[in-house]
């Protein structure tokens, strides 16, 4: 019963990150280009960029964790280390956020938190299971 607990958990967590992404990216016309006002064009140009490519790495993270899931859900541990990384870089970015910007960003901590948590707890439950400990083929 954990195991099916954990997994919903790690999928619904994963999806969140990925359409999370959606929602960012909405923001740059919503909330971000008015604030800039009468900013240099050259600026307003590089912070678009960089605002649509953090949405397209939020997608992406979102769309390796749900692959990560697929796989660990079948036994392979090895891609365990997937919600590990994302999971630190969430949470080390949502605790900065939280800090300089608001409490908004707590939303990054419980994400890695939840990633975290059900995680360990798939890798627990798929070595008593007998899932494979080496690496295996990335298709």
């Amino acid at each position: 019963m954990k195991h099916k607990i954990a997994s919903v958990i790690f999928l619904l967590t994963s999806i969140s990150v990925g359409l999370g992404a959606f929602g960012h990216g909405h923001q740059w016309l919503k909330h971000v280009l008015p604030a800039l006002g009468n900013a240099d064009p050259g600026l307003v140009r590089l912070l678009e960029l960089v605002w649509y490519w953090v949405s397209g790495a939020m997608f992406v993270f979102g769309c390796l964790l749900v692959w990560s899931w697929s796989r660990i859900t079948r036994g392979e541990r090895a891609l365990l280390f997937v919600p590990w990384i994302v999971g630190v870089f969430y949470f080390v970015e949502g605790i900065y956020g939280a800090l300089g910007l608001g409490n908004f960003f707590l939303l990054f901590v419980v994400q890695a938190l939840l990633l975290w948590g059900s995680a360990w707890i798939l890798a627990r439950s798929t070595a008593a299971r007998g899932g494979t400990a080496h690496a295996s083929p990335v298709v």
